[in-house]
């Protein structure tokens, strides 16, 4: 039977420019790739073994499908990795503090510039 390996989300952008400093300076990504120098318009990021491309999603579009964009991951020491992104002013969702969740897992949420929620969560 052909088994999943590896899924990379997506995530759509309203300003690449502004995006990419957020994902690189306050949550600790490197560049990956870029389709384009001058003006990318699709960009792949890297932190650790967590893989993210970014979308620029034209025609004022971006904010209105990037509000319903969510992505959850997985990390070894949620409190390490929420104190780390807690030192940069509007990071933190402001909804999503550092909380124990019913369903077993310890996690809170960020917010992007384009309005993605990311979940970062540990199995309790």
């Amino acid at each position: 039977m052909a088994a999943l390996i590896k899924g990379i989300p997506v995530l759509p952008v309203e300003d690449m420019s502004a995006t990419l400093s957020f994902y690189k300076e306050k949550l600790g990504f490197s560049e990956q790739f870029r389709d384009n120098d001058e003006a990318p318009g699709y960009v792949g990021l890297k932190r650790d073994s967590v893989e993210i491309h970014l979308s620029n999603v034209g025609g004022g579009l971006a904010r209105t499908v990037a509000s319903q964009t969510m992505a959850r991951f997985t990390v070894e020491d949620v409190d390490g990795l929420y104190g780390e992104y807690s030192k940069h002013e509007g990071v933190i969702h402001p909804n999503g503090k550092l909380q124990q969740k019913p369903w077993g897992t310890r996690e809170f949420g960020v917010l992007d510039p384009s309005g993605v929620c990311l979940t970062f969560y540990h199995d309790a």
